[in-house]
């Protein structure tokens, strides 16, 4: 994919001489989907990885953790036309592995940010709940939302429920987070309602009771 990239970069600009329009085009064409084969590679092999993968379990302050992600720039720009409104509820520790469970996060909050992009107000809210020994995350946003009858496809690997030209992506970041929540020995699942937003939900034991900061 690297060679790729820079034999058609070596083109742009040693050639751009005797490149017309169409022939530039077709050189931006053949960058850009290569890219998108390489960020589907590196994600084929995140998912790979996790099914062998060791789960380390520490002390993890979940309320620190959101906000670092929330801050981070890479899920920012998923949404410059309209500034979310991020509702946040006080999050309970958990015990769990740090790594992978920053993954969990980060791909749930940059899916909220990056389909409720159309929204005229876009809004975020995260938040759990306590349900017999377990403890259940939420990811709720106002964005397109998608068709119910659907939903078990959505962590499977390759299922998009909208097209590329719509909304990027690979198609991978939601198995990466069933794989990692199943590790866990917790369940993901989700709902909602075309153009009126979608719900995504994780579940973890609840550990409390062992967890020392």
């Amino acid at each position: 994919m690297r060679a790729i990239i820079g034999f058609t970069a070596i083109l742009e600009e040693e050639y751009s001489s005797k490149l017309d329009n169409e022939a530039r085009r077709i050189t931006s064409i053949i960058k850009n989907n290569t890219l998108k084969m390489g960020h589907l590679i590196d994600d084929l092999l995140t998912f790979s990885r996790m099914g062998r993968q060791d789960i380390v379990k520490t002390f993890i302050n979940t309320d620190e953790m959101i906000k670092e992600i929330i801050d981070q720039p890479d899920i920012k720009q998923y949404n410059s036309l309209h500034p979310v409104k991020w509702v946040i509820h006080d999050l309970p520790d958990i015990s769990g592995d740090i790594n992978t469970l920053r993954q969990v996060w980060i791909n749930l909050i940059s899916n909220a940010v990056k389909y409720s992009g159309k929204a005229d107000f876009p809004k975020i809210e995260i938040g759990s709940w306590h349900e017999q020994d377990k403890i259940v995350f939420f990811i709720k946003d106002n964005g397109v939302g998608f068709d119910e009858k659907y939903k078990n496809k959505l962590f499977r690997v390759f299922q998009r429920l909208h097209s590329t030209d719509e909304f990027e992506g690979t198609g991978i970041g939601l198995a990466i987070v069933e794989k990692i929540i199943s590790k866990h020995d917790g369940k993901v699942w989700a709902d909602a309602v075309v153009d009126k937003g979608a719900n995504f939900y994780f579940s973890l034991p609840d550990e409390s009771n062992g967890i020392t900061a």
